[in-house]
């Protein structure tokens, strides 16, 4: 257990097994039916879906958070909100690395969230990118509250992004290596506070190269410059942390439509695009027209990895 995240080594040959982080903000900082929201189950949507996500190994390189919270979004186990753990074999531990952010009810038990990743890995090989991939697997399956664990699911998310900033800051710190994110569904909060989070607590500036969202369950007004009062808002948050970030949206997301909408009242920026200001590194690709399944976005033969990878 390492306390401090400036003192964290390599893994040795790459390959990272249950290391264990805990951290407070870094000393150099300035100042109704479940239908598949997430990734491994099937969605119900408008158009094909495609197969399931490719089989991953099972050492698929992964930063997780799994079992740091309960059914009610509280921390157990002796985690604490900057926790997380690093497993999995890194063939390129240290060079340029892109994680994707899974998003709601992927289920660790099932591979859900390293079938994800890997899907989503051979998507960008094919595209191309030859950095190290890995997964962020998250409690996103945890949650009883009475719109089926949905509000609890959120808080976790919010939760985790501190977490996963702790890691891009140490492990963009540590080797001055380019750190991407990929985010999914509700993965898209997670990444929203860790954006939040690289900023308030770590005053990391352009520390991450590319965010690129895929159908995210974010608000579609939180990540403008200015979303009123009562709302989140994350625009100066994007404007400072990341280089640029990449929304691609559709209408055709049923889930969005359907489940998103109902819980939170509003339109969510994965199906619409962003309400109001945008911030200037910010920009909006309408996916229409061939994202006709919440799952797809990240596929290898039916999403549009491609056309993230090439905004790079």
């Amino acid at each position: 257990m390492v306390d401090d995240a400036r003192d964290r080594g390599a893994t040795g040959g790459g390959n990272a097994t249950r290391r264990r982080f805990l951290q407070t903000a870094s000393t150099t900082a300035v100042g109704g039916v479940v239908l598949g929201f997430g990734t491994g189950t099937v969605a119900a949507g408008k158009g094909d879906c495609g197969p399931d996500n490719a089989a991953a190994p099972n050492d698929f390189a992964r930063v997780t958070t799994r079992d740091h919270y309960d059914e009610d979004a509280n921390l157990i186990n002796g985690e604490t909100k900057w926790s997380y753990d690093v497993e999995g074999s890194w063939d390129q531990w240290g060079e340029e690395l892109t994680l994707f952010v899974h998003g709601w009810r992927s289920a660790d038990e099932e591979d859900e969230p390293i079938d994800a990743g890997q899907e989503c890995t051979d998507a960008l090989r094919a595209a191309g990118y030859g950095g190290e991939t890995a997964v962020f697997s998250w409690d996103s399956d945890k949650g009883d509250s009475l719109d089926l664990g949905w509000s609890d699911a959120k808080d976790i998310a919010e939760k985790n992004g501190r977490k996963l900033a702790n890691f891009c800051q140490w492990y963009a710190g540590e080797y001055g290596a380019p750190v991407r994110l990929i985010a999914h569904s509700l993965g898209g909060r997670v990444v929203m506070y860790a954006l939040e989070s690289l900023d308030d607590d770590y005053g990391a500036q352009d520390l991450l190269a590319s965010v690129s969202l895929l159908g995210a369950a974010v608000e579609k007004d939180s990540p403008s410059m200015d979303a009123g009062w009562l709302d989140e808002e994350f625009g100066d948050h994007i404007e400072f942390a990341v280089g640029r970030l990449d929304n691609f949206h559709s209408e055709n997301d049923e889930i969005l439509d359907n489940i998103f909408a109902t819980r939170e009242t509003e339109e969510a920026v994965g199906q619409v695009g962003i309400q109001y200001e945008a911030p200037n590194n910010y920009t909006d690709f309408d996916v229409t027209s061939q994202i006709g399944c919440h799952k797809n976005y990240y596929k290898e033969a039916e999403g549009i990895v491609d056309q993230l990878v090439a905004q790079w």
